[in-house]
């Protein structure tokens, strides 16, 4: 019955549950009964989220999904406003809303253009959510989370959602800037390591997160064992991947912007590089906010745009250190042609997302692929 040398509160590594269901709790305790509902490894990982997501004077309680998109559904589902403000990012999020409008037969979830924090009071109505991406999949624009939360809160009966994949504790914590939910998509960065798909919010109010978990459970959303250790795993090494992979993203893009068509590189032809866009680079619209922001770092990914399509098209499978794949945050470098998958987005793009490979290796690898795919084009 768990004593003696069958115990685990004495093991270094947190250890894995697999039960579906325990052995029925004494009347008045509070133990676990199914995990649909409650999971001792699952609340385990939410309070290792919780306070990595928050601070001691601002605490933070995290739900847990089965992805990033139940993530967005079960917050979506949970506030059901009838509009939402958003300005492109992810197309999966605006597939949820496309689901979320046909379920209420239109009466909600309705996206209307994400006006600026300016302009939030002539636009905004009490009822509406501002979802905010930031930064932005996959041009990584900031939005500024401090101004949309003081404007909703002037406006009163409007929530901030901010959808923080792209920067992770400890690169940004919304919360903290006024938000009322923090998505994470744990896939990406929490997990870190291309091997378990999930979702979390974290929020500050207690009775909300208490509501989350009760429709988690309802509609059946809830994450794997398994995932949710392995997610436990690498949140134990999170500031120091996310800190090391934004760094060497920051000099891949500053290396990058020099090669542009406004000064001559011998070691990258001119022109070939169309645009870069990173946080970190002075010459991005959004630096300011994210220097405020974001003051962890500037996130591991960024997007380049080359000359032309052919060129953009070719790059993935020219390169040797960066795989060809979708998804990001991993501890490998991935790469992709973003067109293929949303053809809102410019047919030159492509989106980078920097693992813990050496920055010098990272660099003569898209150095000798871009000069190469580019001259074949």
């Amino acid at each position: 019955h768990g004593g003696g040398r069958m115990a685990t509160a004495h093991d270094v590594s947190p250890p894995l549950s697999l039960s579906t269901t325990f052995t029925c709790p004494e009347p008045g305790s509070d133990g676990h009964v199914y995990s649909r509902i409650s999971n001792p490894t699952r609340e385990r990982c939410e309070t290792l989220l919780g306070a990595i997501e928050g601070t001691p004077s601002s605490p933070a309680r995290a739900v847990l999904y089965a992805s990033g998109l139940a993530a967005t559904f079960g917050a979506l589902s949970r506030l059901l406003p009838s509009r939402v403000a958003i300005s492109g990012g992810y197309h999966g999020t605006h597939q949820v809303l496309e689901q979320l409008q046909r379920i209420s037969g239109g009466a909600s979830c309705n996206p209307i253009p994400l006006p600026t924090p300016e302009d939030a009071a002539a636009v905004l109505r009490e009822g509406d959510v501002v979802w905010l991406e930031t930064p932005r999949n996959p041009d990584c624009h900031v939005a500024d989370v401090a101004a949309y939360a003081d404007a909703a809160r002037e406006l009163g009966g409007v929530r901030v959602v901010v959808d923080s994949t792209f920067a992770p504790p400890p690169l940004q914590r919304a919360l903290t800037l006024g938000a009322d939910i923090v998505m994470h998509s744990t896939t990406k960065y929490l997990a870190g390591h291309s091997d378990a798909i999930g979702g979390a919010l974290c929020v500050r109010d207690a009775a909300l997160a208490s509501e989350l978990r009760a429709d988690r459970s309802a509609v059946g959303s809830t994450p794997g064992a398994l995932e949710v250790w392995l997610l436990m795993r690498s949140l134990r090494t999170l500031h120091l991947r996310v800190e090391r992979q934004s760094a060497t993203a920051a000099e891949l893009a500053h290396w990058l912007d020099r090669a542009m068509p406004a000064l001559t590189r011998p070691d990258l032809a001119v022109g070939l590089v169309h645009s870069v866009a990173h946080p970190s680079l002075p010459s991005d619209p959004s630096h300011g906010v994210a220097r405020r922001q974001m003051s962890g770092g500037y996130g591991g990914c960024f997007a380049l745009e080359l000359a032309s399509e052919q060129a953009a098209r070719s790059l993935p499978a020219a390169l040797r250190l960066f795989r060809d794949a979708t998804s990001l945050g991993g501890v490998e470098s991935l790469i992709e042609w973003r067109r293929k998958y949303d053809d809102a987005i410019s047919p030159r793009l492509l989106r980078v997302s920097v693992g813990l490979e050496e920055a010098a290796h990272l660099q003569e690898d898209l150095q000798r692929a871009i000069l190469q795919v580019s001259a074949a084009a």
